[in-house]
């Protein structure tokens, strides 16, 4: 079973927040705490970014239109440090080359119907995202880990920054 692709410029992923420390430099592995836009702070942390191949991408239907894009896997962490915060849409990871914005590439998990009232859930397995409902339920201090795709062509180097931004503000960046 082939699995759905969206191909989006930014589209936020469980996105959460404002900033402790507007701007904030970082490096990966190192977590911001950033208060949310009604309530709430998290912690968001640059876990790494690690490179795929086109083969991952021959998974999804249409592969074709991913000739020539190399996958990049940006997996992250999200720690409820105060409850409070879990419906904030606007606030996004952005992934550059220090120059040229990588192109985020949602990928959404397919249903295949087996002949009974069972279905089974397929997913793209190289890379998850974070699940909402499982940061919405954690406790204060829990953690959620997620994977979020961008692809970068020809012109597009090999990702160097990665920005969580709400709207047009940069709140924290690893590099």
């Amino acid at each position: 079973m082939k699995y759905r692709a969206v191909s989006v410029a930014s589209v936020g992923i469980l996105a959460l927040t404002g900033c402790s420390g507007s701007g904030k430099s970082l490096k990966f592995g190192e977590t911001a705490t950033v208060t949310g836009d009604r309530a709430g702070t998290v912690g968001v942390t640059v876990i790494r970014i690690d490179q795929g191949s086109d083969a991952d991408l021959s998974a999804l239907k249409d592969a074709s239109k991913y000739t020539g894009k190399t996958p990049y896997y940006l997996h992250f962490k999200l720690t409820k440090t105060a409850e409070g915060n879990d419906d904030d849409e606007t606030s996004r990871f952005d992934v550059s080359d220090g120059k040229r914005q990588l192109t985020e590439l949602l990928v959404l998990p397919s249903l295949d119907a087996i002949g009974d009232p069972s279905v089974v859930t397929r997913r793209f397995e190289r890379c998850e995202g974070a699940s909402h409902t499982a940061y919405k339920e954690a406790a204060e201090g829990q953690s959620v880990n997620g994977c979020a795709i961008y692809l970068a062509d020809k012109e597009t180097g090999a990702p160097s920054t990665v920005k969580w931004t709400r709207r047009a503000d940069t709140l924290a960046t690893w590099k």
